[in-house]
């Protein structure tokens, strides 16, 4: 399994594997909950915030604590789509309605060209699995092809994670209330690579070894034909 035909079989299984996870979570936008308490305790040290309105400000921080009120799947990264967007704990007490579509509008950021890039990269790479499969390809060609667009996507997809998180916390930085003095929304947000973005990294990971032991191993030798027996001398 570890040589070239398990490869040849395997490969094709683990891309796949790959684009389908770009149904999951790639990046999700939480509070940092630490920062803001710290913020609102200086800010009600100067405000005369009551101790009843501390309370509710500490119980609405500790139900966001490791929540992510925004996501995006690998899907939302490629296309533009809208992430999805979560209700705020009840703890929160927000009089502002069910989350909406013109919520999760405000939150797209529309196609990201590395995700894109990666997700074009994963698919090259189960296309030539795909094509050794069939007889098109195969050996050593096929094995440093997979391992180029697997490690390729693999590479462009962690870039795109950091681009998302400072597109997401311009986006922040940019919206209505953010341009107070001293403001920095990376201080009090956290954009976080999501489940989706780890196991598909992962998967193309995998699958570059695997390839990479394929090429190392190649075929496996070809068994050596008996040697054919000379014709029966004739009967004295």
């Amino acid at each position: 399994m570890l040589g070239e035909p398990g490869a040849r079989r395997v490969s094709p299984f683990l891309f796949l594997l790959a684009i389908i996870g770009f149904f999951m979570v790639f990046a999700g936008v939480s509070c940092n909950t630490d920062a803001t308490r710290s913020a609102l305790r200086s800010i009600g040290a100067s405000a005369g915030i009551s101790t009843s309105q501390s309370a509710a400000f500490n119980s609405c921080l500790s139900s966001l604590n490791g929540v992510d009120f925004v996501t995006y799947d690998g899907w939302a990264l490629v296309f533009g789509k809208d992430p999805a967007v979560a209700s705020l704990p009840a703890a929160c007490e927000v009089s502002s309605g069910p989350v909406t579509r013109a919520d999760a509008a405000q939150a797209n950021i529309g196609p990201q060209l590395l995700a894109v890039l990666g997700l074009v990269a994963a698919a090259l790479a189960m296309l030539s699995g795909l094509a050794a499969l069939l007889g098109l390809a195969g050996g050593r060609g096929r094995a440093i092809v997979a391992m180029i667009f697997g490690a390729g996507s693999a590479v462009l997809l962690v870039l795109d994670q950091l681009h998302v998180h400072d597109v997401v916390l311009n986006m922040i930085a940019a919206s209505a209330g953010s341009s107070l003095p001293g403001f920095s929304p990376d201080a009090y947000f956290n954009v976080d690579a999501g489940p989706g973005l780890v196991g598909v990294v992962v998967i193309l990971g995998v699958a570059v070894l695997y390839n990479l032991v394929a090429l190392i191993v190649g075929e496996p030798p070809i068994a050596d034909a008996p040697p054919q027996r000379g014709p029966e001398p004739p009967p004295p």
